[in-house]
């Protein structure tokens, strides 16, 4: 038994599998267009998004203290004065004022810092609410914890060919009608055109009523497959730049929502003429069993001939 390198695939097999995104250098577009904040906050890393809410917060604030310091003397001023400058003095009072704290050491006296203070209030209840509406939205994201294996075997299964891969439900739980959807990426030249293809390819089984442990989903490589030209011919496919796209959908018995897991695989991610190792036992207490240790390694059928 052996275990498969984890290489690099390219472009979008490498998107997938890292969860980041396509990286796309747009040409000539149009600059003047609507900005997607909304999305950009919800792709965003826990650190960066943590630091664009403080940064913002304490820009907010350090604006509205200038704007107190135009007029100092329209407020009551602490006995004894806070140990730091007029500008902190005033930066601490907005934090105060837009938290609504209150603590008593400040109060607005003229027409101008009321005036400033009503609008820094009703600004800031919009920011927390965006900021809570923001972090709501990440939070309740359903999210899978299904994975797949890292590479793709090609076995005999009752005669035929057979592309397999493995997907397993770490959580557990029961995933209703879940439903896998693969397709085949490639470059062709169509017509004396170069074009970007999809090919789906059919599954022996494309749902599973109870998705709980794994699923092996296959693949016959029959006639008719975009895969059969490679039958015995492994070596050639190896230096193809095709990518296996797998789509994974089910219902979350516990939240009632829509889940998806996806992965990707390359011609450097299939085993030709191997099969998986077996992953699936029995405790001594009756209890069934999953060694996610050997969820990737695959037996080398053609070795064992």
């Amino acid at each position: 038994m052996s275990k498969p390198p984890r290489n690099l695939p390219p472009s979008l097999s490498r998107m997938i599998k890292s969860n980041s995104e396509l990286r796309v250098r747009p040409l000539n577009r149009s600059i003047w267009r609507t900005p997607d904040v909304y999305h950009q906050l919800l792709r965003a890393s826990w650190p960066r998004i943590t630091f664009y809410f403080l940064a913002v917060f304490f820009l907010f604030n350090c604006v509205f203290a200038g704007l107190f310091m135009l007029d100092a003397i329209g407020f009551t001023h602490p006995d004894p004065v806070i140990e730091a400058p007029r500008f902190w003095q005033f930066f601490f009072f907005s934090i105060e004022t837009v938290a609504t704290v209150g603590y008593g050491n400040m109060v607005p006296l003229s027409l101008f810092a009321n005036i400033v203070v009503a609008i820094e209030i009703s600004l800031g209840i919009l920011f927390f609410a965006l900021v809570t509406g923001i972090m709501f939205a990440r939070f309740s994201r359903p999210t899978a914890r299904i994975i797949f294996s890292s590479v793709a075997v090609v076995t005999q299964i009752e005669g035929v060919p057979t592309l397999v891969f493995r997907a397993a439900n770490q959580r557990h739980n029961l995933i209703f009608e879940a439903s896998a959807h693969v397709s085949l990426i490639g470059d062709e030249t169509v017509d004396g055109n170069r074009m970007r293809r999809f090919r789906d390819l059919k599954l022996a089984r494309t749902a599973n009523p109870v998705f709980t442990l794994t699923w092996s989903i296959m693949h016959p490589i029959e006639e008719g497959s975009p895969l059969h030209r490679w039958l015995g011919r492994p070596e050639e496919a190896a230096g193809d730049s095709f990518e296996i796209i797998v789509v994974l959908a089910g219902i979350d018995e516990r939240s009632g929502q829509t889940i998806h897991g996806r992965w990707a695989y390359t011609a450097r991610d299939i085993r030709w003429n191997a099969r998986f190792a077996d992953i699936l036992g029995q405790g001594d207490d009756g209890m069934r069993t999953i060694d996610y240790g050997k969820f990737d390694e695959y037996i080398d059928e053609s070795a064992a001939t």
